[in-house]
């Protein structure tokens, strides 16, 4: 072959690599990032059964409620972390945090939630609060039993002082169940779940029982909770996810498909009152977004 030959045989074999370089840099490119570990995220997921996510179909089998639904699960398989501990538990309060093992529904005591997170711990998310404040106890005094009926539970004094009363532990609770936590693992970022959604600007019997006027008191009330929940977070300096504000146009009233939130009715294997699927992977989302926003702050 002639040396002009051997020249063209070269190129057009230095040609054939770089495209070949160029496809395989493609294609790795393309592989979505979640298909390896991100970090080595240390995850813990603290909370109630917004965290839990029970089911209907599974409740019995895990006295916690715990499953693959649930947004914390979802996050992990959006995050992949290094090391994962689902420490949630459906009826969890503060103390079951901190305080007093919770006797799960299988009748074990469950450790303290707290004894999940470390100094190595790096993200903790938590959805609690709810079963503090008995927030479902006041939601039933405003449920009718028949259709078009108003129990007016928003001009009962009973009902309101009620309310009322149920909020105020709750910041102190939060206080000291976030510090708690900063001392225990100081390298984590938090984020703190707000509450409500569940009941819109009006009812719809019998998923939510109650007139309109009442439905909208109960969203206030929980919006009380909520301006509680942010103020602890804010005070802090933890991750405040607020999932009610995203919920707008998403209560249980809605059709299936739209609404995030099983009413006391349930027309999916998700709990009554509770977030259904399309609700756990809306909340995961909203985590998702905020837990990106750290780690893009890390890296500035």
């Amino acid at each position: 072959m002639s040396e002009q030959g051997r020249t063209t045989t070269r190129r057009r074999g230095l040609r054939q690599w770089l495209l070949l370089t160029v496809v395989l840099l493609v294609a790795l490119a393309a592989i979505p990032a979640a298909s390896s570990p991100r970090s080595s995220e240390h995850y813990v997921a603290l909370g109630d059964s917004r965290a839990a996510g029970p089911s209907t179909l599974r409740f019995l089998n895990d006295g916690c409620g715990r499953t693959a639904a649930s947004y914390p699960r979802l996050i992990e398989e959006w995050l992949q972390p290094e090391f994962f501990n689902f420490a949630a538990c459906s009826g969890a309060r503060v103390e079951h945090i901190l305080d007093n093992p919770q006797e799960s529904r299988s009748g074990d005591a469950r450790p303290l939630q707290v004894d999940a997170v470390t100094d190595e711990t790096t993200l903790i998310t938590i959805s609690i609060g709810g079963n503090d404040v008995r927030w479902y106890d006041i939601a039933r005094a405003c449920f009718t039993k028949e259709e078009g009926a108003d129990r007016e539970c928003r001009n009962d004094p009973e009902t309101r002082l009620a309310a009322m009363e149920s909020l105020r532990p709750l910041r102190p609770r939060l206080d000291r169940l976030l510090g708690t936590l900063q001392e225990r693992a100081p390298k984590a970022k938090i984020f703190l779940a707000g509450h409500g959604g569940t009941v819109g600007d009006h009812g719809c019997f019998p998923v939510v029982p109650t007139s309109d006027e009442d439905a909208q008191f109960i969203a206030e009330y929980q919006d009380k909770m909520n301006e509680i929940i942010r103020a602890a977070a804010r005070y802090a300096g933890v991750t405040y996810v607020d999932l009610a504000k995203a919920s707008v146009g998403h209560d249980a009233c809605q059709p299936q498909g739209v609404k995030w939130y099983e009413g006391n009715v349930t027309t999916s294997t998700s709990l009554t009152m509770h977030p259904n699927n399309t609700g756990n992977r809306a909340f995961a989302k909203l985590f998702e977004d905020e837990i990106k926003r750290e780690f893009r702050k890390r890296v500035r």
